[in-house]
């Protein structure tokens, strides 16, 4: 029987992955259900898939048939006035006070001939965070005004901290087509996927303590489960963060890598759904004023009307409340919002801090994972802001090679089609995913 750690919705979907193929799988679920959310059928981030054709079979195999989603319509949101995303060249100005714009437009022109005329002179740079691609495509000004505060509430690290491959992941249109959802909804995809590890006669185990790994000849054998000793010969995914891994291995570890795994940090994702009257609201909405409570505000598509508002908080920050999300709606003209019947879901371990040094301290571990005999899954596991339909194809990667190498399977799915030299963003487009 193969075994599977974890303690949410991220490793109950691998676990079925793993199922459908035919396999026995026992999940170790440190949550007391076998999902660790308290509202399931609300959505997970916006809740769409974007599922490359190779893997949609096992979605569907480990989640029940998807549905295909209308194109997400965006808006962003400053000062109580909302914007359609792209916005048209007549509406950027909006985005400004009087003082901030001519000197945003200059240094936004600035950019652009700079960056015309790298082919002749050369003068190209190395992109090393967040804020030098910003400033590099769109100048200091739009950087200081715009982005910076947004990014630190969305991503939890300040800009000249943040790792550049979060703006070339989010800030290009590497997207094509619409997004999938489950059929059955959020709630529904998540029974599923028990139903398919049961079918095969495996097991899912709520509030499963895991205690320590126990390591023979450099390679994990069992899971100590209170006073039990699981085996793992037959392969172990876990997912869950470096750091704790690193705790459950003990001096079976390096120091050197220890070190590594308690710099991977996560915090969490705070979803706060609101009851709303009005069915105009977009289907996203990145939230630009400094200091606001949320970053973004999203609907759930195909059901009752939800405002869910959305915030990035370290773990040992209170849970924002209801009434400060429908104050941030109520300035933005959103109407109906009800607090009394407010729906909230913090997803725990759920944003990697991508600080520029993650990559090689993230190979070095995916490394050591793999001579370990461990498989590092879902969003937690791998450390990689993926979406539903990008965390099972890391799984079903698992599922078609023996032992590969955790960190190029995450490079071939999840690196942006774009190129790195790409200077043509722009804050009219904003966000793309």
């Amino acid at each position: 029987m193969r075994v599977v750690i974890g303690a949410g919705a991220d490793a109950l979907r691998a676990a079925a992955v793993l199922a459908s193929t035919g396999v026995s799988v026992l999940l170790l679920q440190e949550c007391d259900s076998s999902h660790g959310l308290e509202h399931p059928d609300l959505p997970e981030g916006m809740g769409r898939m974007y599922v490359n054709p190779s893997v949609r079979e096992t979605v569907e195999r480990a989640l029940g048939p998807l549905v295909e989603a209308p194109s997400i319509r965006r808006a962003v949101s400053m000062r109580g006035q909302i914007h359609s995303i792209p916005m048209s060249v007549g509406a950027v100005p909006r985005l400004f006070e009087g003082p901030d714009l001519q000197e945003t437009g200059l240094r936004f022109l600035e950019r652009r001939v700079r960056n015309a005329l790298i082919p002749l002179t050369g003068g190209g740079q190395e992109e090393r965070t967040y804020r030098q691609w910003v400033e590099r495509r769109m100048g200091a000004a739009a950087y200081d005004l715009i982005y910076r505060d947004y990014a630190h509430r969305r991503w939890a690290l300040p800009g000249d901290r943040l790792s550049v491959a979060v703006a070339r992941a989010n800030h290009n249109p590497h997207r094509s087509g619409p997004g999938q959802v489950s059929g059955g909804g959020a709630g529904g995809a998540l029974a599923h996927a028990v139903s398919v590890i049961e079918a095969n006669g495996g097991e899912v185990r709520c509030g499963a303590k895991v205690r320590g790994l126990k390591v023979a000849d450099g390679r994990v054998v069992a899971v100590r489960v209170g006073r039990r000793n699981i085996p793992t010969e037959d392969g172990l995914w876990i997912a869950r963060p470096h750091s704790v891994v690193a705790g459950w291995l003990g001096d079976a570890l390096p120091p050197a890598l220890r070190v590594d795994a308690n710099a991977l940090h996560v915090w969490d994702r705070v979803q706060i759904a609101v009851p709303i009257g009005d069915d105009a609201l977009p289907d996203e909405i990145h939230v630009l004023d400094n200091g606001a409570p949320a970053w973004r505000i999203s609907q759930v598509y195909g059901g009752t009307s939800w405002a869910v508002f959305h915030a990035t908080l370290p773990p040992d920050a209170p849970t924002p409340t209801p009434d400060a999300m429908v104050r941030l709606g109520s300035r933005m003209g959103l109407r109906g919002l009800d607090p009394h019947a407010a729906r909230i879901e913090r997803l725990q371990e759920w944003v990697p801090l991508w600080a520029p040094v993650v990559h090689p301290r993230m190979r070095r571990l995916a490394l050591a994972w793999a001579e370990l005999g461990i498989a590092a899954v879902g969003r937690r596991g791998t450390f990689t802001p993926v979406d539903i339909g990008a965390e099972i194809a890391v799984a079903s990667s698992y599922t078609r090679e023996d032992g590969p190498n955790g960190r190029e399977v995450l490079r071939s799915i999840l690196e942006p089609p774009v190129k790195d030299d790409d200077l043509e963003a722009s804050f009219r487009d904003f966000i793309w995913s």
